[in-house]
């Protein structure tokens, strides 16, 4: 945004797009950057934000006042205190080997807690928090022009509120957000991640539908939980508006609605799934050469679990399969057939977090098969 005080920039870019970023901004416009908002602590959106710092120090100015949620100060406090976990987790999700997360994150200058009202330079903006993919989302309202910013609460694919290995996601506070920004009537949407909105209908329409399937998959699953239901119950029960999966914008190309029934599980009833023998579980290696054992051999559940997942079976085969790799981890045979199953499994995934999931674990099966 152009302002009479310099320009106001809604997050910065990623470690990998931040320098193109930059360059396609100098192009449009080369005032200073007066103010950042992060509109969450992603480093997908805040690490640009050190190449700003470094423009600002070769021009001998002063650097950009970053504004973010409180909570994005935490954020950065516990990327630190997990660095290796952080670098494995994220290597794991984009199936990148090698994978080392960034440090240094530029922390902001100024925190709020719920909304925030600036002047920039003449311009109006406004910021309101929400609970979503994050605990420190902000999304960013300009009254005036009724431009409306919404960070990764618009992501142009289904909500990322089930993400297998991060932290607690909030499914129902996103519909609310949605919700919040759908009342604001906003003639355009820039998402966080996709094309833009334009016109009133249509920004309502991806709020509002972004909303109602979230919505629904929270009601399905509290219904259950209220019912007594185990959390095996509730995955097998609960799906997504299929009409609404159709979308453009709502396709689960990213994540997996039934990823993000476990997550709304998770917020309500913690991690016990109401199965008892999960409660205090025996080892997994003892559970897999006890069965192992009862079915004749880690060699015999090998074979089952490749012909189950010839079949297109490939939940049961890969509980098969992984047993019998855990009962003989050192059989290169199983883990020969261990590859081929997650092979299966990766055609069958619809998402990219399940598909590199998978594609870890195929890839660590095919190294085990060949020593």
């Amino acid at each position: 945004m152009r302002t009479d005080a310099g320009l106001v920039l809604v997050d910065t870019g990623s470690r990998e797009t931040a320098s193109q970023t930059l360059a396609a901004l100098r192009r449009w416009d080369d005032s200073p950057v007066h103010t950042v908002i992060y509109t969450h602590g992603h480093i997908d959106h805040t690490w640009g934000a050190r190449l700003l710092d470094q423009e600002a120090d070769a021009r001998g100015i002063a650097r950009p006042r970053i504004i973010a949620h409180r909570n994005v100060l935490n954020r950065f406090d516990r990327y630190d205190a997990t660095h290796g976990l952080n670098s494995l987790v994220m290597g794991r999700q984009f199936n990148q080997p090698g994978y080392t997360f960034p440090e240094a994150h530029r922390r902001p200058d100024e925190v709020y807690d719920d909304v925030l009202a600036l002047m920039v330079g003449g311009v109006r903006i406004e910021l309101f928090h929400g609970r979503g993919e994050t605990d420190d989302a902000t999304f960013v309202w300009l009254p005036e022009q009724r431009v409306l910013a919404s960070g990764d609460f618009v992501i142009w694919v289904f909500p990322n509120a089930g993400n297998p290995r991060k932290v607690q996601r909030f499914g129902p506070d996103w519909a609310a957000a949605l919700r919040r920004m759908q009342a604001l009537k906003p003639e355009v949407v820039i998402p966080g991640h996709g094309p833009a909105i334009f016109g009133e209908a249509r920004a309502a329409q991806v709020l509002g539908d972004g909303a109602e399937v979230l919505e629904s998959l929270t009601g399905q699953t509290l219904e259950l939980m209220n019912k007594g239901r185990s959390l095996d119950e509730v995955l097998h029960s609960v799906s997504a508006p299929t009409e609404l999966l159709a979308k453009p914008y709502l396709r689960p190309k990213y994540d997996d609605p039934e990823f993000v029934v476990r997550n709304i599980w998770h917020l309500y009833a913690g991690w016990f799934d109401g199965n008892p023998a999960h409660l205090k579980p025996a080892p997994a290696a003892e559970l897999a050469a006890e069965l192992a054992s009862l079915a004749g051999g880690a060699d015999r559940l090998a074979r089952r679990a490749a012909v189950l997942a010839e079949g297109g079976q490939t939940r049961l085969a890969a509980h098969l399969v992984e047993l019998a790799a855990t009962a003989s981890p050192q059989d290169r045979a199983i883990q020969a057939m261990r590859a081929n199953v997650y092979e299966q499994c990766i055609q069958a995934e619809t998402s990219l977090i399940g598909k590199a999931l998978f594609g870890v674990y195929q890839r660590e099966a095919k190294a085990h098969s060949t020593l």
